[in-house]
């Protein structure tokens, strides 16, 4: 776990550098605007409205000036010039932690600028990379407090001395800098994830544009007998990839995922995602067998309901296809089944099964036990689309292979239709 925690702090810290987050000519002009009508603004605010013991016209004045730069410059220009962005460091750091330290110790450390220091930390972060703003912050405080100790040594105010004000400055700071951190992992994880799901969809259309492409190649020669049979492979072939860039689509929905409102049955459904997956032989699909114990209702949405149900034939599939590298009736097993106010799906498969050690983190985006050309979103996604709608997903412990088990809250007032022995097959 540590391990795994200092891999992902150096991942951070290697990030490239971006002197503003989110660097676009809109957020460079509204931040020359911002800065250079608001430092006048509020001087005359702090000297005619709500007057305080100190305010100084030309640190402001030159703050104001040092914005309009800003207005002018576009983000190629910032990111080609090695010289604008040292200036933008420098002034980022006078404009804020410098000026309002200034402010704060020139007052007293009164509650107005604690508060407006304590606020300034959280600004900060949000304008600037959270590298950028904690060297700003660093560096903006110790000389503006190094400059009061030398100019006004009576309202210095030394970091070691417990005060209000330096309590509050200290724990907006590390505040700030812990949301940064989050938000900074955040966006992170979600550019990985982009890439990591660019990279499968790349692998999985492979195979099928290649197949298409060699049709495609058969069709110019085939003979009029053969025409249909190749027709019909090449649809085969374009529903499988609009069923893998319809299935990282979905997948992709992982953190917005709403409960369902259609009513669904378990049946049908999985009737419907057998048939609509894109097995690559009839023996695949005839390796699936379907044993509807009791049927059942339940809310859902029948879309994503389907892509759980296609995210673990495809884990089932593929486990199968690593180890046995063949098919044979009943390798995957599908059970509906009803009992108390719960229905149950369970998808269980004759595959290595997952080791005891993995039981837990299978269900974590990201994570995956395969070791190339996965996303790791499947289960992660199986799981939260299960409990979006007041159900759980979980491991089931066999003597071989695989079994995960889906419980779904039945309709109200219904009971599971008993149907004992019946089986069914895709075929």
């Amino acid at each position: 776990m540590h391990h795994h925690h200092l891999i992902r702090a150096i991942a951070l810290l290697r990030q490239p550098l971006e002197p503003l987050q989110q660097l676009s000519r809109a957020r460079l002009v509204t931040l020359g605007l911002f800065l250079s009508i608001g430092h006048l603004a509020f001087h005359w605010f702090w000297t005619v409205l709500v007057p305080q013991p100190y305010e100084n016209l030309l640190l402001r004045a030159l703050a104001a000036a040092g914005a309009l730069p800003l207005l002018w410059w576009t983000p190629s220009r910032v990111m080609r010039q090695r010289g604008i962005r040292l200036y933008l460091l420098a002034y980022m750091t006078y404009t804020g932690p410098f000026l309002f330290q200034w402010f704060f110790l020139m007052n007293h450390g009164n509650a107005v600028w604690m508060t407006s220091a304590a606020l300034m930390c959280f600004l900060a972060y949000h304008i600037l990379d959270w590298r950028v703003a904690t060297a700003a912050l660093a560096a903006g405080t110790i000389a503006a407090r190094a400059l009061v100790a030398l100019l006004e040594p009576q309202l210095a105010m030394p970091w070691w001395r417990v005060t209000e004000g330096n309590l509050t400055f200290a724990f907006a700071w590390l505040s700030a800098l812990a949301l940064a951190l989050s938000s900074a992992s955040q966006r992170l994880q979600r550019l990985n994830a982009t890439l990591l799901a660019m990279g499968v969809m790349a692998h999985e259309l492979r195979t099928p544009l290649a197949s298409a492409a060699l049709v495609n190649e058969n069709l110019r020669e085939a003979e009029p007998a053969e025409v249909e049979r190749l027709t019909q492979r090449m649809d085969g072939l374009l529903r499988a990839i609009h069923h893998q860039i319809d299935s990282q689509i979905v997948n992709a929905q992982l953190l917005g995922i709403q409960p369902g409102r259609e009513t669904l049955r378990a049946g049908q459904l999985v009737r419907d995602a057998i048939e609509s997956y894109p097995f690559l032989s009839e023996r695949e699909r005839l390796a699936v067998s379907v044993d509807m114990r009791a049927d059942f209702r339940f809310h859902g949405s029948e879309r994503l309901f389907i892509q759980v149900i296609h995210n673990m034939l495809k884990n089932s599939v593929f486990a199968l296809r690593r180890t046995q590298g063949r098919f044979e009736r009943g390798d995957i097993q599908i059970e509906v089944s009803a009992g108390g106010a719960r229905g149950t799906i369970r998808v269980r498969d004759k595959g290595p099964g997952v080791p005891g050690h993995l039981r837990r983190a299978i269900f974590e985006p990201f994570f995956s036990t395969q070791t190339t050309h996965s996303s790791g979103l499947g289960l992660a996604f199986c799981r939260e689309t299960v409990q979006a709608n007041r159900g759980q997903l979980r491991f089931e412990r066999v003597d071989a292979g695989s079994s995960f088990v889906i419980e779904l809250p039945l309709l109200p007032g219904e009971a599971g239709e008993t149907r004992r022995a019946r089986r069914w097959a895709p075929g």
